[in-house]
């Protein structure tokens, strides 16, 4: 507004100019072990709330892409689903970017919670996962955290991580296996690799436990040759 207000003559200096913004700090991920990931999804009596939170932790999909998600988004043929839209605040909008628009692989256990998801909602040619206390698609992610999952959590004694760690424990489960962090970035709707690269970089040695063996094979290998041709020359 001051630049534009400068430009057009209106004042004559930017007085923010020399203002700096303040350092935005992101809240480190706290994502969840194999262990209290198979906690939570026990702990759920309700298949539903299983099928959409197993579902969650292995396609990393944002708390408004599941609410959003259909039955007509997904590709039985490929295993594969298509995100189209998401839902805030019981709107429900194209994605923001480009990247937002995108094409998610499922992984055995998203799939197998997908296939178990049927029985319950296909029929209705809606939404994937509903509320079942309505037998209606969920409206919000508050529904979901106050009515499923803080129970859930509580039941498996597992310390509370709001719903979208579910985001984070992907990415993380992901980098640890060692796959390759610009399909990841492509899975979770990122437009390149660099955001995964700031927020999850500390995850990523371990997603490589003998990282450098194959330089020092290489470098022992050269050294050995080397030793090799003097051996010879002498």
């Amino acid at each position: 507004m001051l630049d534009e207000a400068y430009n057009d003559g209106k004042i004559e200096r930017n007085p923010a100019d020399k203002i700096k913004n303040l350092k935005v700090s992101s809240p480190e991920p706290e994502p969840f072990t194999l262990k209290e990931i198979q906690a939570i999804l026990n702990a759920c009596t309700e298949p539903q709330h299983r099928n959409l939170f197993q579902f969650a932790f292995f396609t990393g999909l944002r708390t408004g892409e599941l609410i959003a998600l259909r039955w007509e988004d997904v590709d039985e043929a490929h295993q594969r689903c298509f995100i189209r839209r998401s839902t805030t605040r019981k709107h429900t909008k194209m994605p923001k970017t480009n990247a937002g628009k995108r094409e998610t692989k499922l992984l055995p256990p998203a799939w197998q919670a997908l296939k178990n998801q049927k029985a319950h909602t296909q029929l209705h040619n809606a939404q994937i996962f509903f509320n079942p206390r309505t037998n209606s698609p969920w409206e919000t992610d508050a529904q979901i955290r106050k009515t499923a999952w803080r129970h859930a959590l509580t039941r498996a004694n597992v310390h509370y991580h709001y719903p979208y760690q579910t985001r984070h424990t992907f990415a993380c489960m992901m980098l640890t296996a060692g796959e390759n962090p610009a399909w990841i970035a492509q899975q979770m709707g990122h437009a390149d690799w660099g955001m995964i690269r700031k927020v999850y970089a500390r995850w990523m040695p371990s997603a490589a436990p003998d990282a450098g063996a194959k330089f020092n094979a290489m470098w022992e290998a050269q050294a050995h040759s080397e030793n090799c041709a003097k051996i010879v020359q002498n």
